[in-house]
């Protein structure tokens, strides 16, 4: 199966994972040299070792996904057990990015919008987004009643905002998004609570980032810098991290979705 682009809140739980588990191996090499050679031969193979994991972190760009099999067995799996609103949204989300069915994941998700989940909500706006339909987008955000109190719903319109170019709207929301977030969390996609954490530290620093293109755009350079500086501070692989010739001169044409 050809590569995934995947998002980069989800390519840096994917990078960070991937640099966890070259540290554990570093960690037994040092246990190995440790007992034949003692403790500063092992403290020195430890710190090599971890520089060249953290390198080889910084170095990757992607992840192969699961066969394409083996997903859709998983996806029937977990549908025919679980018909709640997180299980539906990552199943469309699985139709969308690993199978390409576009019209069915989102015939799935409207079926389902009834129901007001956030999550799910957040997930269709995502995809219609990604396919041109902003207006679509928008109204389907705007007509759940937690728009203006859900954190990853917030993020979502910002987002939509931001590619319409309306700047100064998606700074409002950014911003709400991110006070919100300080006292619930998000996104609360169902992952395990570490996923949560990182995923969580993740998705602000690109609520930064976002924030910092919107004021770039609206010629506030000092909140730009400000913005970039602390989602920069939010992510540990500096391959990631963002720099003020990295904006784009204009985001609603250049725009690459991030959420």
């Amino acid at each position: 199966m050809k590569q995934i682009e995947f998002d980069q809140e989800i390519l840096y739980v994917y990078k960070l994972y991937f640099f966890f588990l070259l540290c554990s191996l570093s960690f037994i090499i040092g246990a190995i040299i440790f007992w034949r050679f003692g403790f500063i031969a092992s403290f020195i193979a430890f710190l090599s070792c971890s520089l060249l994991s953290y390198i080889a972190m910084i170095r990757k760009k992607n992840f192969l996904p699961p066969e394409k099999k083996l997903t859709i067995q998983r996806m029937v799996r977990e549908i025919t057990q679980d018909t709640s609103p997180l299980a539906i949204s990552r199943f469309a989300s699985q139709l969308y990015f690993y199978l390409h069915e576009t019209k069915q994941a989102i015939s799935l998700l409207e079926k389902y919008l009834p129901t007001q989940d956030p999550l799910l909500c957040a997930t269709l706006a995502d995809i219609l987004l990604r396919e041109g339909r902003t207006r679509q987008a928008l109204f389907v955000l705007r007509e759940n009643p937690y728009t203006i109190s859900d954190p990853l719903l917030l993020a979502t319109q910002g987002h939509v905002l931001q590619q319409t170019g309306k700047y100064q709207e998606a700074v409002k929301i950014y911003e709400r998004s991110l006070r919100l977030s300080q006292k619930t969390g998000f996104p609360h996609n169902g992952a395990p609570w570490f996923t949560q954490i990182l995923l969580s530290l993740s998705y602000k620093a690109s609520l930064h980032h976002s924030l910092a293109e919107c004021y770039f755009i609206l010629e506030d350079y000092q909140q730009a810098k400000k913005h970039i500086r602390y989602g920069n501070m939010r992510l540990f692989d500096i391959s990631l991290w963002k720099k003020s010739g990295q904006i784009p001169s204009d985001p609603a044409r250049n725009y690459t979705k991030l959420h």
